[in-house]
């Protein structure tokens, strides 16, 4: 269950967004409790067979606070109304965003949020959720500067005070495939809007400041959620130039945590708005915080990555080379020519294997860990880029191998310990967790050596590091030898 500690959720959610917090109002939260006064409970429709169905409960996790249950309905359309507020704004051309905790009991099914103006209902904009369901509970994104196909679009000069929860959704009736089964919300939140602003360069009253910003793509980061879209005038963070932008929680060679996949399928120039500000009120680089991090994964060797930082028009560059497998990227723009600590740079764009002409069929590369304004993350365990190997090729009794520990990433300082293996059959890739019925480990052996023995002959050694920081340890094992010793 999530905590409801909306003060300091609240600032760090303005902060994101480029929104000064002095200015900004708080978001609008339901959260179901007992001193929530702005929620209401509609649901449509309320007969039939199996009409849709909510009530208030407490306690679903093992604790005191409510959520809203929702028993799904049979119509394909079947929803629950949960405010309706004339004296309510809950989405502007500045904060489009609404985020919701649900727990669903299926994975891959959608979720739809509707808002419209409670005394017009052909005023709506309908949004799904930036990503389908998983099982159990998730925070879900709904942006609806992308309303669904074939409705009506999100206007400046009309009022939604309405909004409405679809789980589920689909168009066909009969189609539906969690009728009766039961979901529970929480924490439905409408983001505020900034009042005024200045455009950080003086044009305002309030000068861009250089806020801490990390782009995670984990479950909650709400700004990350934006990225996995296509750019557009309307939508201007995501992928341009013809590729595709995707959240994956299981990113190769076990990076840590979700991150944003980039298919490169379109231009030689494809490309991620990783960050744009549009309230002038964010900088994304200056005197103090030259350096933007990110974490790369590059399915290929010598790989060049560009950063480009904009404002309006014109923009500076820089460019590194990345290797095979995860690379920690840091780009010093305080060296980069044309790059000034005044100028307010509004946009950060990043461009995998730029300008090198698209593969058939077309690869896919890995972001993480965006950061700027900041230092580079260390929130995560360590993560093998190259995996351990084995060092020597003399398999007889009294002769030496070496365990190499290989490469590794994320949260340095990083401490190692070596242990040794004897195998009963080949082990043809390094595994994290060894096949207790055919290797044993070998008493006493914690170097990153090891003489092979008398108990070896017959059987195939490998060698297992584990590497561990204060966030947690990952093993890497290396292959056996390749044959057995003599």
């Amino acid at each position: 269950m999530f905590r409801k500690i909306l003060i300091t959720a609240t600032v760090l959610a303005l902060s994101t967004f480029g929104i000064s917090p002095a200015q900004a109002t708080d978001p609008l939260v339901l959260t179901f409790e007992t001193d929530d006064t702005s929620f209401v409970k509609v649901d449509f429709p309320t007969d039939g067979n199996q009409p849709q169905a909510s009530t208030l409960v407490a306690g679903t996790d093992g604790n005191t606070t409510r959520v809203l249950k929702i028993v799904r309905g049979v119509p394909s359309w079947a929803g629950t109304t949960v405010i309706s507020d004339p004296a309510k704004t809950l989405i502007t051309a500045d904060a489009k965003l609404v985020t919701a905790k649900v727990f669903s009991p299926v994975a891959g099914v959608k979720l739809l949020i509707k808002v419209e103006n409670r005394s017009n209902v052909t005023q709506s904009v309908e949004s799904y959720a930036t990503e389908s369901s998983v099982v159990g509970w998730h925070e879900y994104t709904f942006d609806f500067a992308y309303e669904r196909t074939d409705t009506e679009a999100f206007s400046a000069n009309k009022t939604y005070n309405m909004a409405s929860i679809f789980l589920d959704y689909t168009l066909n009736d009969g189609a539906v495939t969690t009728v009766g089964q039961t979901y529970y919300v929480d924490d439905v939140t409408f983001q505020a809007a900034a009042s005024g602003g200045g455009n950080g360069n003086g044009g305002g009253s309030t000068p861009a400041v250089a806020t801490l910003t990390q782009l995670t793509f984990e479950p909650g980061d709400v700004l990350g959620a934006l990225a996995a879209f296509e750019a557009g005038p309307n939508h201007p963070q995501g992928v341009f130039g013809g590729g595709a932008g995707l959240i994956v929680a299981e990113p190769p060679l076990g990076g840590a945590g979700s991150a944003i996949a980039v298919t490169k399928s379109g231009q030689p120039w494809t490309g991620l708005n990783a960050l744009v500000d549009t309230t002038g009120t964010v900088r994304y680089t200056d005197a103090a915080h030259p350096k933007i991090f990110f974490d790369l994964f590059s399915p290929k060797a010598n790989s060049p990555v560009a950063v480009q930082l904009f404002v309006g028009d014109a923009n500076v560059q820089a460019t590194a080379m990345a290797k095979l497998g995860w690379n920690r990227v840091m780009v010093d723009f305080s060296t980069v020519p044309g790059w000034s600590s005044s100028t307010v740079y509004n946009k950060v764009v990043l461009f995998p294997d730029f300008l090198v002409p698209v593969s058939v069929p077309p690869i896919t590369y890995f972001f993480d860990n965006v950061v700027v304004n900041g230092t580079a993350p260390m929130a995560f365990k360590p993560v093998a880029s190259v995996g351990a190997t084995l060092v020597g090729n003399t398999l007889k009794v009294g002769s030496r191998l070496s365990l190499s520990k290989g490469s590794w990433l994320f949260g340095a300082p990083v401490t190692y310990k070596y242990s040794w293996y004897r195998c009963s059959a080949k082990i043809s890739s390094g595994v994290a967790s060894l096949p207790s019925s055919k290797c044993k480990a070998i008493s006493k052996q914690t170097s990153s050596t090891y003489k092979l023995t008398s108990s070896d002959r017959g059987k195939y050694v490998l060698g297992l590091v584990k590497a561990t920081n204060s966030y947690g340890t990952t093993y890497s094992a290396t292959k056996s030898i390749i044959s057995k010793v003599k």
